[in-house]
């Protein structure tokens, strides 16, 4: 089973990154190097690579994490909060 990422919000840092925080479900492995597809309601978006994962010191209340892209993602936090979107890891 693939890792799947129901994004809740996402943010854009200076350093040209983008984050994207959410639940995950399928593996619960640290995802780094994954090629992922961005669905925005069940339609294909765009194919980006997720560089890593950030961790966090506590596990969070509703147990979201997050995860990194270089990619350019031109989805702000209220499109993601007004749409179903959802990145899918291609299986390798």
């Amino acid at each position: 089973m693939s890792v799947e990422i129901k994004i809740c919000d996402i943010f854009h840092l200076q350093t040209g990154s983008t984050i994207f925080a959410g639940l995950i479900t399928g593996k619960k492995k640290l995802l780094k190097n994954s090629k992922m597809q961005l669905l925005v309601d069940s339609q294909k978006y765009k194919t980006i690579t997720i560089e890593g994962e950030m961790l966090m010191d506590q596990r969070h209340s509703l147990d979201l994490r997050a995860v990194s892209t270089n990619d350019t993602v031109d989805l702000t936090s209220d499109f993601i909060k007004n749409h179903d979107c959802i990145l899918v890891e291609f299986e390798s």
